[in-house]
């Protein structure tokens, strides 16, 4: 792993492992591919910009654009994809789902197709353990479970996946899937649980809550989610 395209790497956890990327790694050139929609900022990567000169480059784009993704993958001399590319938030799906499944799936799709005709890139997918649906009890998941997504954001994410894995078995693309917890840290969106929770109780705003409140996450720091990332990509 010596070139990495981080697609999606202007948002909140993409940002994150770019520069966590680029500190840990003195050889390494990092390649941020990012449509910039309402999550992904330019203003994510700023010290990105000034601290890795060299080593970091930004190319704008959209996943679902196969000549662009063929031709940063080759301008850039990409040897290993990680996707954080996505639609991520469940309410947003419900409301507009295909958006989902445009990136999610078919996004995911043309970053396969690209890496695959590039000489079987190495290729990390960033899932979410949604795929798994309702969670019983105190049940933790594990990778032979059953997917059984309950939203349209879960499903399409589920979609991917299943590319993705298609594409090991029929061509031989070397690759792995992480399906991550909610993620919290620095430049996370605010629509996102914590940080809404946070800007609403400032601004003595009522909290959002589903249901009756009794419900359970987990919830990990995106720095160590980074972490264990890193370590997908080297020994996975």
């Amino acid at each position: 792993m010596q070139r990495l395209l981080v697609t999606g790497g202007a948002g909140f956890i993409g940002s994150n492992f770019a520069r966590y990327m680029l500190k840990k790694y003195r050889d390494l050139h990092v390649t941020v591919f990012d449509k910039l929609t309402y999550a992904g900022r330019v203003e994510n990567l700023q010290d990105v910009a000034e601290n890795f000169v060299g080593r970091y480059t930004f190319a704008q784009g959209d996943i679902c654009d196969a000549e662009r993704v063929t031709e940063v993958l080759a301008t850039y001399e990409i040897d290993t994809v990680v996707n954080f590319a996505a639609e991520t938030h469940v309410d947003r799906s419900i409301l507009d789902p295909n958006a989902f499944i445009q990136t999610d799936v078919f996004g995911s799709y043309v970053l396969l197709e690209a890496a695959h005709k590039a000489g079987n890139l190495r290729y990390h997918q960033i899932s979410t353990d949604e795929v798994y649906g309702h969670i019983e009890g105190d049940h933790r998941s594990k990778e032979s479970d059953n997917l059984a997504p309950r939203s349209p954001y879960a499903a399409s994410k589920a979609g991917g996946d299943h590319l993705v894995n298609s594409y090991f078995i029929t061509y031989g693309l070397p690759i792995t899937i992480s399906r991550g917890a909610n993620n919290i840290g620095p430049y996370q969106y605010p629509e996102k649980a914590l940080p809404l929770f946070a800007t609403n109780a400032l601004n003595d705003q009522p909290l959002p809550v589903y249901g009756d409140g009794q419900q359970r996450r987990d919830y990990q720091y995106v720095g160590d989610h980074c972490q264990a990332i890193t370590s997908f990509c080297k020994r996975g």
